[in-house]
C-alpha cells in the first residue's frame, strides 16, 4: 500500500469516526401550564391521550383549539369529536414518533461504510465494484433494521399540566359562650 493510500484510509477513517461519535445535545421538553402555551407544542393530527379532572383518559387526534380555549378531539370517524375545557383538563401526552429516513441513513451507513472501508484497505484482491456491491447489501441490510427501529421506536411526552389550584389552608378559634357553659370551636379548611 502506498503511503498517499494509507493517508487516506485513515483520514476516511477518522473522518467516519467523528461523524458516528458526534454528540448531539439533549434538549428539555417543553411542559405548557395552559392551553394558550400548548398552540406552539402540538400540531393538528398528532395522537394524544387526555386525562380529566376525573381521572378518565381519552385517546384520539388532536383537531385543533378553539378560540374560546375548548380542546377538540377527534376520537374516531363514527365518533363525534370531544370537546374539552381547560378547567376540565388534568394533563395531556402526544404520542412521538422518531422520523424514518434517519434510522434508515443511519443504518445504512453504519452498515456499508465499515464493510467499504474494509474492502479498500484490505489486501486481497477485490475490485472496487465487488466491494461496492457487499458493501450495498450490508447497507441494506443496516438500513432495513434502521427503518424497524424507527417504526417500533414511539415515546409519550407529557406536553401540558395543568397547575393545581393554590388554596389557602385556614384554622379558626370562634369563642362559644353560653349561660351555663364556655368554650372554644375550631374549625380547620384545607
Amino acid at each position: 500500500m502506498t503511503p498517499r493510500a494509507c493517508f487516506r484510509m485513515r483520514l476516511s477513517t477518522a473522518v467516519v469516526s467523528v461523524a458516528l461519535l458526534w454528540a448531539v445535545p439533549a434538549r428539555a421538553q417543553q411542559v405548557a401550564a395552559t392551553f394558550e402555551e400548548l398552540r406552539t407544542l402540538i400540531k393538528p393530527g398528532e395522537t394524544i391521550y387526555v386525562t380529566d379532572v376525573g381521572g378518565a383518559t381519552s385517546k384520539g387526534k388532536f383537531a385543533g383549539l378553539s378560540a374560546s380555549s375548548q380542546l377538540l378531539l377527534q376520537r374516531g370517524a363514527s365518533t363525534p369529536a370531544l370537546t374539552l375545557a381547560e378547567r376540565d383538563v388534568n394533563n395531556i401526552i402526544v404520542e412521538r414518533s422518531d422520523p424514518l429516513w434517519n434510522g434508515m441513513l443511519i443504518g445504512f451507513v453504519s452498515g456499508a461504510v465499515p464493510v467499504a472501508l474494509i474492502g479498500a484497505g484490505g489486501g486481497a484482491p477485490v475490485s472496487a465494484g465487488e466491494v461496492a456491491v457487499v458493501a450495498a447489501g450490508y447497507g441494506g441490510i443496516g438500513l432495513l433494521t434502521g427503518l424497524l427501529i424507527d417504526v417500533l421506536n414511539k415515546e409519550k411526552v407529557a406536553i401540558y399540566v395543568h397547575r393545581p389550584r393554590t388554596q389557602s389552608s385556614r384554622i379558626r378559634l370562634s369563642p362559644i359562650a353560653g349561660k351555663s357553659a364556655a368554650g372554644v370551636r375550631l374549625s380547620a379548611e384545607f
